[in-house]
């Protein structure tokens, strides 16, 4: 009873380590057995007759947090206040090299920039209204007044001036860059 015990516990081994092995893959018919032909589907079914939104929109779209400014046209009073706007801001911050940049041919040289703005301490320059455009000789000039206020020497000034800028008016030949506003010069009123 040993011996048929201990063969059947062996043949039962080598059953469960022939299911472990690889599996044996059917054989093909060696007849010629005609099998229908499935075709491949071209496209996913139409699960309804509905038009599908375009990302971004539909009832589930995002919204931006800001709305997209419009862009303002290059020869506006509003495009040259910007310009303005921006040179002040660099005057503010103490940025007097970035703002010097800003000036055009006619600027005053670099040592009469810096006595009229880095020699004052706790410095605010604002920017007006622009007022109205003239034209000369191909070329278009608007006055931005400027108000530059701060401390010299301990005692608390306050300066008025005005922004001359300039572009040309589409002179042909002239650059992209001529035809944009740029600071022509700064008139000091007193000084």
């Amino acid at each position: 009873m040993k011996f048929h015990l201990g063969i059947l516990v062996a043949c039962g081994l080598l059953a469960g380590l022939a299911a472990c092995g690889p599996q044996r893959q059917p054989q093909q018919p060696t007849e010629n057995v005609q099998s229908p032909v499935v075709p491949a589907p071209s496209a996913p079914p139409l699960i309804s007759n509905r038009e599908v939104p375009a990302p971004g929109t539909g009832p589930n779209a995002r919204t931006p947090f800001a709305p997209v400014k419009p862009t303002i046209d290059p020869k506006s009073n509003q495009a040259a206040e910007e310009l303005v706007r921006g040179f002040t801001r660099l005057l503010n911050g103490g940025r007097f090299d970035e703002a010097y940049m800003l000036l055009g041919l006619n600027a005053p040289p670099r040592s009469e920039f810096d006595r009229h703005f880095a020699t004052i301490r706790h410095l605010r320059a604002t920017a007006g209204a622009a007022g109205g455009q003239e034209g000369a000789a191909g070329s278009i000039y608007l006055s931005i007044p400027l108000t530059i206020s701060g401390e010299v020497n301990g005692s608390r000034v306050t300066r008025s001036a005005t922004a001359i800028l300039r572009r040309v008016n589409n002179v042909p030949g002239s650059t992209e860059a001529q035809r944009r506003w740029h600071i022509e010069r700064i008139d000091w009123s007193n000084d």
